[in-house]
């Protein structure tokens, strides 16, 4: 299955333009007459303008320490019904726009308390290094937090449903260089996407956002970057020989047959921080775009050898992907909002621009599309000067995002 536009671009016919949106308040997500509700209309309609068909809705939920099974909605249960009947109307709103849906719930890990992010003597714990005293258990609440979730995609037509994302040590295992945790529970996963299908229906693709980062993953005395994508490549193809061995390399290929396409939360970094980057915009993008290109030649060959091996033709999008607004956004692109970088909207403009020259303008066959990380519905930043992730208001990325994603008329 791949994913369907409903309008062409300068690119890929058949490939979304989305942008991921989040909310902090249980009632946030809502097309009312309210202040919020006002909010958000103008937000959809600026994302509709720089090419988006498609709106990716997170959802929150939270897990009690690095260890439990305790996982539950940010939404309290006395305001479920009400988020739900909000959430269709900003799905049926985004839709009169030309927008299709899809669904991500995220999890974090908090701490009794509620604190984020959660430190336990000395180790941070977060959704990508969680190890669940009773895994069996851990799935089964992890599915009831997905449930609700799920039944509602099916109702309002979402083109896809994603269970899980950079959850490394429960997917493929962190791999040798963490040789008490090796493998994960690919198994479990197999289960899960058994289930979420039989809830889901026949019409919403599943998928997975398997973290792409510049995190080493270490086989054979040798490292190779990229994260849990790279971990995973490793154990779907090496060279098997004791009985664990088999069956976890037979599971985590029957986890990948299993999805409908995978997906990359996309962080690796465009240049280095000791580098004396140009001050001109053309000739930082020519210096930013080396690393992308290379990365995507090599997502390819990955692709390339992994549908040989498995007798399949493989689909990846890049569901979540961001820049901050701030000075070498590109070097370290997974860090989050501070009070102290200084601004600069050109450097995200030109992290935009090189990573969509590498991943997007070649038309990769297996590129199914871009999830543009993020919009915060909660305030107005579109409207402020900010350091934060979302391009929207701030001209120079925006114009970068039109450049590659709105049709262009022809001369007359």
């Amino acid at each position: 299955m791949i994913f369907l536009m409903t309008a062409p671009t300068q690119g890929h016919a058949s490939a979304d333009i989305a942008f991921n949106v989040i909310t902090y308040w249980p009632l946030g997500f809502r097309t009312d007459d309210s202040p919020q509700g006002l909010r958000v209309k103008r937000l959809l309609a600026k994302m509709h303008s720089l090419g988006a068909n498609m709106v990716i809705f997170n959802f929150r939920g939270k897990m009690i320490t690095g260890r439990s099974s305790d996982i539950y909605s940010y939404v309290p249960e006395d305001l479920q019904e009400q988020e739900e009947a909000l959430l269709k109307q900003t799905i049926r709103y985004a839709k009169d726009l030309g927008m299709k849906i899809a669904f991500r719930p995220i999890l974090l890990v908090v701490g009794p308390q509620d604190e984020f992010p959660f430190v336990e003597n000395g180790y941070t714990w977060w959704h990508g290094n969680i190890r669940p005293d009773n895994p069996s258990e851990w799935f089964d609440h992890f599915f009831n937090y997905h449930k609700r979730y799920m039944k509602i995609a099916r109702e309002v037509g979402a083109s896809w449903y994603s269970i899980g994302a950079e959850m490394h040590s429960l997917t493929s295992g962190l791999g040798s260089r963490d040789p008490s945790w090796r493998f994960g529970f690919p198994e479990l996963w197999v289960d899960f996407v058994a289930k979420a299908r039989n809830v889901l229906g026949p019409d919403v693709e599943i998928t997975y956002g398997a973290n792409y980062t510049d995190q080493y993953v270490l086989e054979e005395g040798q490292k190779t970057w990229g994260g849990e994508f790279a971990q995973w490549y490793h154990d779907l193809t090496f060279l098997t020989r004791t009985p664990e061995e088999i069956f976890h390399q037979e599971q985590m290929r029957t986890f990948w047959r299993s999805l409908d396409f995978v997906g990359l939360d996309y962080y690796r970094a465009l240049g280095s921080a000791t580098t004396d980057y140009p001050s001109g915009y053309s000739e930082l993008v020519g210096v930013l775009s080396k690393n992308p290109m290379s990365y995507a030649q090599n997502l390819n060959d990955m692709l390339s050898n992994l549908d040989e091996t498995l007798g399949i033709r493989s689909r990846l999008a890049v569901q979540e992907v961001g820049y901050r607004s701030v000075e070498k956004c590109f070097v370290a692109p997974y860090l989050y909002e501070d009070d102290h970088t200084p601004i600069n909207y050109e450097h995200q403009a030109a992290a935009w621009e090189a990573l969509l020259q590498a991943m997007w303008e070649p038309q990769w066959p297996w590129m199914q599309g871009i999830g543009i990380w993020q919009v915060l519905v909660d305030d107005d930043s579109d409207m402020s000067v900010n350091g934060g992730f979302s391009p929207l208001g701030k001209s120079p990325a925006e114009n970068v995002l039109k450049n590659f994603f709105t049709p262009k008329t022809a001369p007359q």
